[in-house]
Formats: C-alpha cells, sequence, structure tokens
C-alpha cells in the first residue's frame, strides 16, 4: 500500500502543457490574424497604385475616376475615393480583412478594412 503525502505535485506538468499549449494558440492566432491584415493592406496598396496610374492618362477629363473604379474592382478592392485635380489623380482603395478574423480584428483594432491611396499624373 502506498501512501500519499498532502501537497504532491502529481499533475502539476499536465497543466503547465495545457497552459503552454493554450499560449502558443494563441500566439499562431495572433500571428495568423497580423498576416491577414498585412495581406490586405497590400492588396489595398497595389490596388490604388495600379488604378492612379491607369488613370492619369485621363487626369485631363471626366474619365480619370470610372477608369480608376474599374482598375481598382479588377483587383478585388472597393474604390474608397477618387479625386482629380491639376493633372493628377489621387485614388484611395479598401479591401476587406478575411471573414473569419474580422469580429476578432474589430475587437482589437476597430476596423475592419484595410485601405490606402496612391497618386499619379502626367507632369
Amino acid at each position: 500500500m502506498t501512501i500519499r503525502r498532502p501537497g504532491g505535485d502529481e499533475g502539476a506538468a499536465a497543466v503547465w502543457a495545457v497552459a503552454l499549449t493554450s499560449l502558443l494558440l494563441v500566439a499562431a492566432l495572433v500571428v495568423a490574424i497580423i498576416g491577414d491584415v498585412l495581406a490586405a493592406r497590400s492588396r489595398a496598396a497595389s490596388a490604388a497604385d495600379l488604378a492612379a496610374l491607369a488613370a492619369a492618362p485621363y487626369a485631363s477629363s471626366s474619365l480619370a475616376c470610372s477608369r480608376a473604379a474599374e482598375v481598382v474592382r479588377a483587383n478585388g478592392a472597393e474604390l474608397a475615393g477618387c479625386v482629380v485635380a491639376d493633372g493628377e489623380v489621387e485614388v484611395a482603395a479598401r479591401v476587406a480583412v478575411a471573414d473569419p478574423w474580422r469580429r476578432w480584428i474589430r475587437l482589437l483594432a476597430g476596423a475592419t478594412d484595410a485601405q490606402a491611396a496612391a497618386r499619379a499624373g502626367l507632369r
């Protein structure tokens, strides 16, 4: 017969293993969220850059913003703004972050869309 002493640490390793595994899972989730936000930001920046470059030849006409909108949509983004002034076109594009992360990002940062702007002209 085995006599157990009170206050032993049996099972302490299991508690530590569960705690460390939980910590690693939370860290992996945070890295995945940050990666998705950065990817959305990059897509928005690319869409804005390409749209501004595509609209620049039309900066002296009323077609600039419609051309920018076409290019932004073709790149999987949404046109957030378009301003034509002094022979230059400034385009803002918005990309929504992937749906699985939207609730977490809204809790952490308050915004769920990535937005970028670019300017191009014929000067």
